[in-house]
């Protein structure tokens, strides 16, 4: 792509990229979604079918557990099975393909992997994995592969409103949540009222307060604490670039969804200039 192609604040990102050694990209469920990874904020999103009152903190998944597990068996199927299909996108990618030119740090409000499987290198997961599976001391630590994720949802699928439906909902999520010989385990995800995963959190503090340009992609910003990173960055000098469909936020806006908009945005930044186009 020429950069006669691009509008005013386009070249303008891609020229804040080209000059920039240290960026952080901030990404939230617009990257995610993407990928059909259904947000939960959005007027279609999970909290508009199950209400975060009763899902998204533990003592409401433990209530609804008990009174009315096939529902809970419904919401749990929900987050869970679109992870078993989803592959990155074109946004996914395209940072892969910044690391290639910069050092490139993603600290993500997203608790698929996606960023992973598409091959960054450092990911920093501030809301924890939803793969990742955790004693409740923190200490013991295994990975849920795609198959069993797809396993979970399929016995979760069967389970019908009749006896025993508890049973065979502990049953269907156990490999994810559950005790054993050693303990109790749970999904390595941050629920309400819980603090940010550590030491993702305090890792990505110190990069966006160490980064010349942050770029924060298709986040609401109105998850706290993680929505104040991009203040931060800015209070430390670095320049930041937002890539969303709505615009918000100080710094460069360049309405659209990721996919849309990194490619290009990349290829101008470093490839044009390869290519000897400026």
């Amino acid at each position: 792509m020429n950069m006669d192609d691009f509008n005013q604040p386009q070249a303008q990102a891609a020229q804040w990229l080209r000059t920039s050694q240290r960026i952080v990209a901030f990404t939230g469920a617009g990257i995610s979604a993407e990928s059909g990874i259904p947000t939960f904020r959005d007027s279609d999103g999970f909290w508009r079918e199950f209400p975060p009152e009763q899902f998204a903190h533990w003592r409401g998944l433990i209530r609804t557990a008990f009174t009315n597990p096939v529902r809970l068996a419904a919401f749990v199927r929900a987050v869970i099975e679109p992870l078993s299909v989803a592959r990155p996108n074109d946004g996914h990618l395209a940072l892969r393909k910044l690391e290639q030119h910069r050092k490139l740090i993603v600290v993500t409000q997203n608790i698929d992997g996606l960023h992973q499987t598409a091959g960054n290198g450092c990911v920093l997961e501030v809301h924890g994995s939803l793969s990742e599976i955790t004693s409740l001391s923190g200490k013991r630590r295994r990975i849920l592969t795609t198959a069993q994720i797809a396993h979970i949802t399929r016995r979760l699928h069967r389970i019908q409103r009749r006896p025993f439906a508890l049973s065979r909902l502990l049953l269907a999520i156990r490999p994810m949540l559950g005790a054993g010989l050693r303990g109790m385990w749970r999904p390595n995800v941050v629920l309400f009222g819980e603090g940010l995963a550590e030491p993702a959190w305090s890792n990505a503090v110190t990069a966006v307060e160490n980064c010349d340009c942050l770029l924060t992609i298709g986040t609401s910003g109105l998850v706290y604490p993680a929505a104040m990173l991009p203040a931060k960055a800015e209070a430390s000098g670095a320049k930041v670039i937002h890539i969303d469909p709505t615009e918000g936020g100080t710094g460069l806006w360049l309405r659209g969804n990721a996919g849309a908009v990194l490619p290009p945005l990349i290829h101008a930044a470093f490839e044009a200039d390869i290519n000897g186009v400026n």
